[in-house]
């Protein structure tokens, strides 16, 4: 963990959306992101991401790392965040979506079509609510749309 970055509490990584009754967490408590739609920007495909705060808390920071590997055989990843780290604050209150981009400024693209990408997991994240970690769930489907 890099100085300064603070964790959730429990990190859910499902190949679908789990249902509140299958892993014992009511869906008003966690937070959900889901895969959404690929685009390519300049020749490279660019993955997104949408997130769904179902918790009480408003979210200060949100970021989800996601490993790619590609058809080549190589692996890849990109960092999706709420915002600049340290740029202008876009919470995101409780009931609402946003989506996580990424910044072209800090990441390497993936530099393939997005049919070349293979499989894609969640390698890390941090969410930070009023300064501290976020308590509860953080679900990610990471699977392609």
């Amino acid at each position: 963990m890099r100085a300064g970055q603070a964790r959730f509490a429990t990190l859910l990584v499902t190949a679908a959306m789990v249902s509140a009754a299958g892993d014992g967490v009511a869906a008003q408590d966690r937070i959900e992101i889901s895969r959404g739609a690929d685009r390519v920007v300049y020749g490279s495909c660019m993955p997104s991401l949408k997130v769904l705060n179902n918790t009480a808390m408003m979210l200060d920071y949100l970021e989800v790392v996601l490993g790619f590997t590609l058809k080549s055989g190589e692996s890849r990843t990109l960092e999706f965040r709420s915002r600049y780290r340290d740029g202008i604050e876009q919470p995101i209150p409780p009931g609402s979506t946003a989506n996580l981009t990424v910044q072209p400024d800090m990441s390497r693209p993936l530099g393939v079509d997005c049919p070349d990408i293979v499989s894609v997991t969640v390698t890390d994240a941090i969410c930070e609510s009023g300064g501290k970690p976020c308590t509860g769930v953080i679900a990610v489907d990471p699977g392609k749309k």
